[in-house]
């Protein structure tokens, strides 16, 4: 079943980048008079499958369920890394649509919840949902100056930033109802559905205990 998660993951990330490559490659090769606009979209999307990535890596390390078949170094570098460059690519999401001439989104439209001029109400979950990344993010480093406690109460915050950012994509993204990114919302939403159930109930088996006699054994 491991085997089965584990390819099936890499079988979906590979599809996604397959499928999103011409997209950013023709935003830089033909960018057009919307150029800003295309590079956006791109990024939100990115931003949305790097913050599932780190999300899911911090599922499967927290329940254990994953030892023994990828190390437990391995996937921290990876919560790490995937959620970090998902925050990066949600700010460019927003930022780069400030010089595009075919929209008028102002710094007070991107970064202040529900002040957008267009569509407040799901504008703002998506600027909540980044700011709540970025705190969880960020707590990577202060682990021990907040304590394990409180450190552990700002990570569950991580489901309510990728609900929220899975909201903002398929109600307000232009893409949202092509087929590919439907299905990539249902995959990612599902598998992690899946990893929250695994490490609510998943409990990692008590090494087992060597026999005096297997002891002698071994060691003559």
């Amino acid at each position: 079943m491991k085997h089965i998660l584990s390819f099936a993951i890499a079988s979906f990330v590979t599809l996604a980048a397959l499928r999103l490559g011409p997209v950013v490659a023709g935003v830089f090769l033909h960018p057009g008079p919307h150029g800003a606009w295309y590079a956006s979209r791109a990024a939100g999307i990115a931003s949305y499958l790097f913050l599932w990535l780190g999300l899911a890596g911090g599922l499967l390390m927290s329940s254990a369920w994953f030892d023994g078949l990828i190390g437990r170094a391995r996937l921290l570098a990876l919560h790490q890394a995937a959620s970090i460059t998902g925050v990066a690519l949600g700010f460019a999401h927003a930022l780069v649509l400030i010089p595009d001439g075919w929209t008028e989104f102002g710094l007070i439209d991107l970064f202040v919840p529900y002040a957008s001029y267009y569509k407040p109400t799901l504008s703002g979950v998506g600027t909540i949902s980044l700011y709540i990344a970025l705190i969880v993010s960020a707590s990577f480093w202060f682990r021990q100056a907040i304590g394990m406690r409180t450190w552990r109460i700002i990570h569950y915050m991580s489901v309510v930033a990728f609900a929220g950012a899975l909201w903002h994509g398929v109600q307000m993204g232009t893409d949202s109802r092509e087929p590919w990114l439907l299905g990539a919302y249902l995959a990612t939403s599902l598998l992690i559905i899946f990893g929250v159930v695994i490490r609510l109930t998943y409990i990692r088996p008590a090494p087992q205990r060597r026999q005096p006699r297997e002891i002698a054994t071994a060691s003559s």
